[in-house]
């Protein structure tokens, strides 16, 4: 079975409407779900593009047996090497609990159900970001009270953070 290839950030940037489009359109396990998948491919293009050029830089990120293949490896490394900050961090283990909750539930899932709730009330990163120049938040505490908006936004502001993160690193060459 051939390996699979991590996005560049330039696919996934060009993927953004089709991703916003599942989020608006699509039921909620489709769209935690997708959304896990598409933020974890956002992880390896940053990583994929912070690391030297190499084979192992493959094969570390392999999904399938690199060290850095899972989504919660990745989102550790990107923290411990800098590329993301604290808040941040913690949203993206939020979101892999919340994949988790409905990938292994014997039922479905919603946003309605209490312990989704819970977990979209634990996403804080948009609630750390300031309005431009502005010393003012971003979102007022009485905004993204909505489980569904608020992990909708959530996932739409890390994914963009990460991208941006990652199209703004310049590919180093190969050490010697």
């Amino acid at each position: 079975m051939a390996k699979r290839t991590i996005l560049p950030a330039e696919t996934l940037s060009a993927d953004t409407q089709a991703f916003f489009d599942v989020l608006n359109n699509e039921p909620d396990f489709s769209v935690v779900v997708i959304s896990a998948a598409y933020v974890d491919e956002c992880l390896a293009a940053l990583l994929e593009k912070f690391f030297v050029q190499s084979s192992v830089s493959t094969k570390v990120l392999d999904a399938r047996s690199g060290s850095l293949g899972s989504f919660s490896s990745r989102a550790d490394a990107c923290y411990v090497l800098g590329l993301v900050s604290k808040p941040l961090y913690q949203d993206l283990l939020v979101l892999a609990e919340m994949r988790n909750q409905f990938a292994h539930h014997h039922l479905s899932l919603t946003f309605e159900t209490p312990e989704l709730i819970g977990s979209c009330n634990k996403l804080s990163y948009a609630m750390t970001l300031k309005n431009g120049d502005l010393d003012e938040p971003m979102f007022k505490p009485d905004q993204l009270t909505n489980a569904r908006e608020r992990f909708t936004v959530s996932v739409v502001l890390l994914s963009q953070r990460l991208l941006l993160t990652a199209l703004g690193i310049q590919k180093r060459e190969q050490a010697v």
